[in-house]
């Protein structure tokens, strides 16, 4: 039975995004030639988008909870009941098996957005949905399409779609839960529909309980090991499979190519708990924890209140830092099953709890082409790439005209032949560079040029095309991105105070202050935040700790001091960042003395730090 309905939730955020194009990778970090040495070469690989455009961060959320009602997809049988986020990316945020009378999947005390996606908002629980390359996938807290499909022996199919914009990619999978099952099965489906290869990656992240005794199955001998900083090939000791026993943050792959039915699970002391099973091409299995040292703790608490949780996950390269070469017309499929396990003994290749995966496979793949009948609708920007032509038309994974909004007006108007003018938010791929190659010259239209060139990674191109659009119109936009693609500290620090003046932007605000202080300017920042810090709003926490690092510069200790003491909270804080670390450690040397970084400041997840 599948029912669309609403779900009373406590969350906080994602909020708005702040309109600002993402000119990085978003946090990934790039591998060296030592780290592609350990990891057996780059051969069948292939690079990743060298930033995270065309999109923007969503980075106004705070820490204030509330209750909202969000729309959910309930799938339910005799046996399990599995609850969808239509909103936040069409995550599967319960799965509750009714038999036992246990939830499988692992849910925080609230819904609490942190920094640790792509786009910065990301929340913990549940199972997400990973595409796009490594990272928290871009519409991980966005909405995304939904309806129903009539599918075997005339039972419903759940179908969640949207367009990934970053790889110009339909994301699509159909969640199936039939009569006397006692898995939950879903099928995915990448299609290329383009004259290119597209680099792909795909990640099943699975959030379970973290308990005492618990210990996560695994059907492998070696595993890639990081640390968050090194990456090394071992030989997995029994302990690294018991997630409460692991001191830091750390990752542990395991690739199952060649197994036919790829699996992992995680129990507790009794062995009760769930299992996950794929078709064969999706190979890659790994175990995410916090650790238990002060930073996890910190984290695991900013991100879910009381409980504990860690990730199995399953993917398609061999680990995260894969990407996968999807050629041009090519489809990949696989299909999922995740259900309840009650295992203690020892196990070999084959699941703890035997599944019918590959039957469900063969039988979801004949309503491939299945119609869908649409129950919700996510943004325009499929409908865009439906009337450009880039994205054919497919009623299995509709992108209706009627979704088309304000934000893709310009863009209709350039397909239109006409200038591009005003505010537009970027578009990607090479059919919109060739479109504005021959639409009428306009400083929006180099501008955007611009950040279509640094999609490719063209950099020096890029900032051509942005210092054309100044000599036309300066503009906000143009002077940021010369900013954050200098390599210059005081040239990044300078266009940023020029964007600044154009724009209040708080999220521009504080890119400048950021450069200014790593340019020396700590005079300029004190005085452009100044009583910011007091401010309401999500960036207040952001404000006043870049005002501390400011004071700590300028040698003006007790404004430092009172500050720090204040039970500082920054909700963007980012994953791996040591930013609380390296102010309080210069807060403190100034002063003479060395205490210890208070435990609420404590974002640390490696030793080092």
């Amino acid at each position: 039975m599948l029912t669309f309905t609403t779900l009373s939730t406590l969350i906080a955020g994602p909020g708005p995004s702040n309109g600002l194009p993402i000119l990085d990778a978003g946090g990934a970090r790039p591998l060296s030639d030592s780290d592609w040495e350990v990891l057996g070469g780059r051969t069948g690989y292939v690079d990743r988008c060298p930033t995270v455009l065309p999109y923007d961060s969503q980075d106004s959320f705070d820490r204030h909870v509330e209750t909202r009602d969000l729309r959910v997809a309930v799938l339910e049988n005799d046996r399990l009941k599995a609850t969808f986020l239509l909103e936040l990316g069409g995550r599967l945020w319960t799965l509750y098996d009714k038999v036992a009378g246990r939830e499988l999947l692992y849910q925080p005390d609230a819904l609490m957005h942190g920094n640790l996606a792509l786009r910065q908002a990301w929340f913990s629980g549940g199972v997400e949905w990973n595409l796009g390359f490594t990272g928290h996938w871009p519409l991980t807290s966005s909405p995304v399409s939904a309806g129903r499909v009539v599918g075997p022996e005339g039972t419903d199919v759940l179908r969640l779609w949207a367009y990934e914009r970053l790889l110009g990619l339909v994301w699509r999978l159909d969640a199936w839960l039939p009569d006397g099952a006692e898995d939950l099965y879903v099928r995915i489906v990448l299609d290329n529909p383009y004259d290119r290869t597209v680099p792909v990656y795909w990640w099943s992240t699975i959030a379970v309980p973290q308990v005492a005794g618990g210990r996560v199955l695994l059907p492998a001998k070696r595993a890639v090991s990081s640390g968050y900083e090194k990456i090394s090939v071992i030989d997995i000791p029994t302990e690294r499979l018991d997630p409460v026993s692991q001191l830091y943050a750390s990752d542990l792959f395991a690739d199952l190519d060649g197994f036919e039915e790829p699996w992992v699970a995680a129990v507790d002391a009794d062995g009760v708990g769930m299992q996950q099973t794929s078709t064969p091409r999706l190979r890659g299995r790994k175990l995410f924890v916090w650790g238990t040292a002060t930073g996890g703790e910190t984290w695991q608490s900013w991100l879910g209140g009381n409980g504990r949780y860690c990730e199995i996950q399953a993917g398609l390269g061999p680990t995260q830092m894969h990407h996968l070469p999807l050629e041009p017309g090519e489809t990949w499929t696989w299909t999922e099953a995740y259900g309840p396990v009650t295992f203690t003994g020892t196990y070999g290749e084959h699941p703890p709890r035997p599944t019918k995966v590959a039957e469900a496979e063969k039988a979801l793949s004949r309503m491939q082409e299945t119609p869908v009948t649409v129950e919700v609708t996510a943004d325009g920007w499929g409908a865009l790439a439906v009337a450009a032509g880039d994205l054919p038309v497919y009623p299995a994974t509709p992108f209706p005209a009627e979704t088309l909004g304000v934000a893709q007006r310009p863009w209709l108007a350039v397909l239109g032949g006409q200038a591009l003018t005003g505010a537009a938010a970027p578009v990607a791929g090479p059919g919109w560079r060739a479109r504005l190659d021959e639409a009428p010259p306009s400083p929006e239209r180099d501008l955007h040029l611009g950040y279509l060139a640094l999609e490719r990674g063209k950099v020096r191109k890029a900032r051509k095309y942005w210092r054309s659009s100044i000599a036309g119109a300066p503009s906000a936009e143009a002077y940021r991105a010369l900013g954050l693609t200098s390599t210059e500290p005081d040239e990044r620090a300078d266009y940023l105070a020029q964007a600044i003046a154009l724009d209040d932007n708080p999220s521009l605000l504080i890119e400048y202050a950021t450069a200014a202080l790593a340019a020396g300017r700590a005079a300029a920042v004190e005085e452009r935040l100044q009583g910011l810090e007091r401010s309401a709003g999500p960036r207040a926490g952001r404000f006043a700790l870049l005002l501390a690092e400011a004071y700590v510069a300028l040698g003006c200790l007790d404004e430092a001091g009172a500050i720090l003491d204040s039970h500082l909270v920054v909700p963007d804080i980012r994953e791996g960042a040591a930013t609380f670390t390296e102010v309080w450690r210069a807060y403190e040397a100034a002063r003479g003395t060395n205490r210890p970084l208070p435990a609420e400041y404590d974002f640390r997840m490696r030793p080092e730090e």
